[in-house]
């Protein structure tokens, strides 16, 4: 008996060594698992359609920024967004997406990463207004990195939820750029975060390719599904638009 107890004690002190020794787990570095806390804790915003209209506008930076009506919603989302940037430093993002399930796949992170990325933006745009351009620099990138983890192996809804964080981000960087309180190392670590990404802004044709794949599955489920690929020719524009986004801010960060 004292042989078989010593036998099991002496196995778990194996197993515990070995688990001591096994590199942290990939969970514990997955940002998909940070933003998920972060959608958790994010509060909507007001419902009504003229803070809708402006907090968009804000956004896409075609209006000021209004403390009186947008400052509560970013203060109620403090938190959020903090967690969120904290996850855009990471380098693995892995969302879980069942693809098998063809158009089943469960896609409701990208309505909560669209909202987040959206008020990231707009709290680059507050401290813009605020003349605390180097801090609001740190945000649009944030964002920049966000959009890349939002398309992570996704199909072509993911790019274009992850494209309303990348956009107003490029462009709002682009305008920063050219501040004087912008000094030399901010604008190259600019340029290192946006050279960093692809030049269409993500890899659209990976994209295809699972919509493809989606597809299949669709018309294996159900044979009469009518379907059909979305237009090469429009992801091919999306894609340009991006491109030439990127383009302008490159060429801002080297003047």
């Amino acid at each position: 008996m004292r042989r078989i107890v010593s036998t099991c004690l002496l196995a778990a002190c194996v197993v515990v060594s070995s688990v001591r020794a096994q590199p942290a787990s990939s969970n514990s570095t997955n940002a998909a698992l940070r933003y998920w806390m972060a959608f958790a804790v994010m509060k909507d915003p007001p419902a009504d359609q003229s803070t809708a209209e402006l907090l968009d506008r804000v956004a896409a930076g075609t209006a000021s920024w209004d403390e009186a009506k947008l400052g509560k919603i970013l203060d109620d989302n403090r938190e959020a967004l903090d967690i969120m940037r904290r996850a855009t430093t990471l380098a693995f993002c892995d969302w879980g997406l069942e693809f098998e399930l063809g158009p089943s796949t469960p896609i409701a992170h990208l309505a909560k990463a669209r909202a987040l990325g959206r008020l990231n933006g707009i709290a680059g745009t507050r401290l813009a207004s605020r003349g605390q351009w180097a801090d609001a620099v740190d945000v649009w990138l944030a964002g920049v990195r966000f959009s890349q983890h939002v398309a992570r192996q996704g199909t072509l809804i993911s790019l274009l939820s992850a494209r309303l964080s990348l956009s107003p981000s490029l462009k709002s960087l682009a305008r920063a750029a050219l501040q004087p309180s912008i000094d030399a190392a901010r604008r190259q670590q600019i340029k290192a975060v946006v050279t960093a990404i692809p030049d269409g802004g993500f890899d659209w044709a990976d994209a295809m390719r699972r919509e493809a794949d989606v597809l299949v599955v669709a018309r294996r489920q159900n044979p009469n599904v009518n379907a059909v690929m979305p237009s090469q020719a429009r992801v091919d524009m999306t894609a340009n638009e991006i491109r030439e986004e990127r383009r302008a801010l490159l060429a801002a960060v080297t003047k």
